[in-house]
């Protein structure tokens, strides 16, 4: 399998009028994988059935923000890290910034070296 693109025209960011416009390759419209199908995969590929890969992925969908919420990042090993990140007002003073201040949560996923190195072998094809 290849991942699809599509060639799109963009202006350069923060110039009037848009500057000198370029073309861009850009991932087009993918199909979602479910729960469902990522559990029937996986029972296929191991020695675990597909109600027990479900349970996992449920339990880890229950536990990864119980975690996230406590201020932790959560580490899986060749999968990667999750963490969270907050965005803030800007304040005048260190003693004005308090928990008001904080607009946003953010989960972030920073792959690890192994998944990277697995990614590297993507092949891509042109959508028309």
């Amino acid at each position: 399998m290849a991942i699809k693109y599509k060639v799109v025209e963009r202006g350069t960011p923060g110039v009037k009028g848009g500057g000198t416009k370029k073309y861009y390759a850009s991932t087009t419209a993918r199909e979602k994988i479910d729960l469902k199908q990522l559990s029937e995969r996986l029972a296929s590929i191991s020695t675990v059935t597909e109600i027990d890969t479900i349970a996992v992925l449920q339990g880890l969908v229950h536990l990864l923000p119980e975690y996230l919420c406590q201020g932790s990042s959560i580490s899986l090993g060749d999968f990667g890290t999750f963490t969270v990140h907050i965005r803030s007002e800007g304040k005048e003073t260190p003693e004005a910034v308090n928990a008001q201040s904080i607009k946003d949560v953010n989960v972030t996923f920073r792959p690890s070296v192994e998944f990277k190195k697995r990614m590297k072998a993507v092949k891509f094809k042109k959508h028309s």
